[in-house]
């Protein structure tokens, strides 16, 4: 047997030098490729993000939709109990004061009978609100754009809408939105009238379709389009055309130097939430008045046949004929007084909402 020379303790020592060596290598190697794949991620996260930015940055639709659903969903949520007690009047009818079917509704209900609907109600103001915003503002665009080209006038010049023309954009807008999200509605009278026979929006949903077929998703549907031109139009060119009057005074006069600095903060920033909640609750009570008997022929019109309801009306006319005809033309407007007290904070409330919002996610009206 040959010993190395230095004898057993050198070649062990040759051999850990070896293994040292090799693992360093190798310990080099995942540390290259560990690095490399850290580089990786952060360069994808790099990207995905800069995608996300410029995506988010450009995604003006989506912002408006955004504004929108959330004004809606904060405002009827805030106004439920009153848009309960607006639509049992509107449907069933009576002579019992708002006060009087609050403390009935407690009482039967409790807390819970205040917010019956609301998830539907939320599902479907989210989308319709969401829809309502963003077209009304592209309608707005497109407007501008056609008066700029009949008018000869370059791209880049400064041109305002009139009421008009604010109200016109607003009524399509209104009824576009109501047209994709009617069947919600529907649904959303149901749990709102029948709390105790369906357990949620799946089974208030199946129970329409299973009691008067898939025509009972859009019972109504005619005379809430009709309804809803006004109704969103009205509202619209209310608030817009006063928020543009009132920040066009409120800049003059921090223009000419005549206001104080709390007025000319507020000409360069927005109305004060006072102001807005004030336009907001006017526009909402003149546009909830001027389409309340179309919206009690609406709701009449969707519960006929569902839960033992006799069918009574064909069409919307026949409805509103008939209604007035049995019970008077008065009840054309029953519910007007819960439904506009709804309506006034509520309106003003998703204003307020949507004013923050756009403020929030960096976008401007025309």
């Amino acid at each position: 047997c040959v010993i190395p020379r230095g004898g057993a303790s050198a070649s062990t020592a040759a051999a850990a030098s070896s293994t040292a060596e090799v693992f360093s290598a190798t310990t080099t190697a995942e540390s290259l490729k560990m690095v490399g794949l850290a580089g990786a991620l952060l360069s994808f996260r790099n990207v995905v993000t800069d995608s996300l930015s410029n995506f988010w940055e450009n995604a003006e639709r989506t912002k408006f939709l955004l504004a929108g659903a959330v004004a809606g969903i904060v405002s009827r949520t805030v106004v439920s109990p009153l848009e309960v007690v607006a639509t049992a009047q509107m449907v069933r009818g009576g002579n019992k004061n708002m006060m009087g079917e609050l403390a009935e509704l407690f009482k039967n209900e409790g807390i819970k009978g205040f917010f019956k609907g609301n998830g539907a109600n939320c599902l479907k103001v989210a989308p319709t609100r969401g829809v309502q915003f963003y077209a009304f503002e592209t309608f707005k665009k497109k407007l501008v754009v056609w008066k700029k080209a009949s008018l000869g006038l370059p791209e880049d010049a400064d041109i305002s809408l009139s009421p008009i023309e604010r109200l016109i954009a607003g009524g399509f807008a209104g009824m576009l939105a109501s047209s994709m999200v009617y069947p919600i509605e529907v649904v959303k009278t149901m749990l709102t009238m029948y709390p105790g026979k369906y357990a949620g929006i799946n089974a208030a949903f199946r129970g329409v379709l299973n009691e008067v077929g898939p025509k009972g998703l859009y019972a109504g549907l005619a005379p809430t389009l009709i309804a809803m031109f006004p109704y969103v139009g009205v509202e619209f060119m209310i608030y817009e055309t006063s928020k543009i009057a009132i920040e066009a005074i409120l800049q003059k006069r921090a223009d000419e130097g005549l206001s104080s600095s709390a007025a000319a903060e507020a000409a360069q920033i927005s109305l004060p939430i006072i102001i807005s909640l004030g336009l907001g609750a006017l526009a909402g009570a003149a546009a909830q008045t001027s389409a309340h008997p179309l919206d009690v022929v609406r709701k009449r019109l969707q519960i006929q046949g569902i839960n033992g309801n006799p069918v009574l009306y064909k069409t919307t006319f026949d409805c509103a004929a008939g209604v007035a005809k049995k019970e008077g033309l008065g009840a054309l407007y029953k519910g007007l007084g819960p439904a506009c007290v709804a309506t006034i904070p509520g309106t003003g409330i998703a204003y307020i909402t949507y004013e923050f919002m756009k403020r929030f996610l960096e976008i401007s009206s025309v």
